[in-house]
């Protein structure tokens, strides 16, 4: 699926088996969402209903019924994630089969700047900068398939005494003509799921394709 348009660049992700590219309604035409909620809801049942290939006891209709109704609302609630983050450069994708876990949603931003104006961008919005002083952003350099990577992890205390983890996964891709930076973010109080976001994250970074468009 396409990304958005970053003046004369195009991103797509070559989503991997087990990941979602959830559309929004700020981007997206009603009826390609709704066909989409549709196709997610029935993947998802699949996935979390017992499969008996001997024939044997299969789930009763209420129980698949309220399976599917719960699952409605996690999919309504990817989409909003979606439109919160459609933003010029962004979109919000859905890892399936972590640890048991429902779509465990991730935002995927790519920017461009000039090649003489390069700074520390991506290090701000990877989560690096600021953060606890108790407890600063652990920032790791990963060898990825496409060159190096930037891996941030920071924990912050909401208000109500709460913990957040962040895990964000950069790129920076350096063209005569720009310097475009990609970056995936991860947000939860699901703290056990760290050590699987990070793995999977990397991965995925290699998926987001960066091409100069035809003029």
């Amino acid at each position: 699926m396409s990304g958005v348009g970053v003046q004369d660049w195009t991103w797509t992700i070559e989503a991997p088996a087990g990941w979602l590219v959830v559309p929004s309604t700020v981007t997206e035409p009603a009826e390609t969402v709704g066909a989409w909620q549709g196709e997610a809801v029935e993947l998802l049942l699949t996935s979390f209903l017992p499969q008996d290939s001997d024939g044997g006891a299969q789930p009763d209709a209420g129980h698949v019924e309220l399976v599917r109704d719960s699952l409605t609302q996690t999919v309504a609630s990817l989409v909003a994630f979606a439109d919160e983050a459609a933003t010029e450069g962004a979109r919000a994708i859905a890892g399936l089969g972590l640890l048991d876990r429902g779509p465990v949603p991730v935002l995927v931003t790519v920017g461009m700047m000039d090649p003489a104006e390069s700074d520390d961008a991506l290090m701000t919005v990877l989560g690096a900068t600021g953060g606890n002083p108790v407890n600063p952003p652990s920032i790791e350099y990963p060898e990825l398939p496409d060159g190096d990577g930037i891996q941030v992890t920071r924990v912050d205390i909401d208000e109500a005494g709460g913990a957040w983890v962040t895990v964000a996964v950069g790129r920076r891709t350096e063209h005569p003509e720009a310097v475009v930076d990609t970056a995936l973010i991860w947000r939860s109080q699901d703290l056990v799921l760290v050590p699987t976001i990070l793995e999977t994250l990397v991965g995925l970074l290699s998926a987001v394709k960066i091409i100069r468009s035809e003029p």
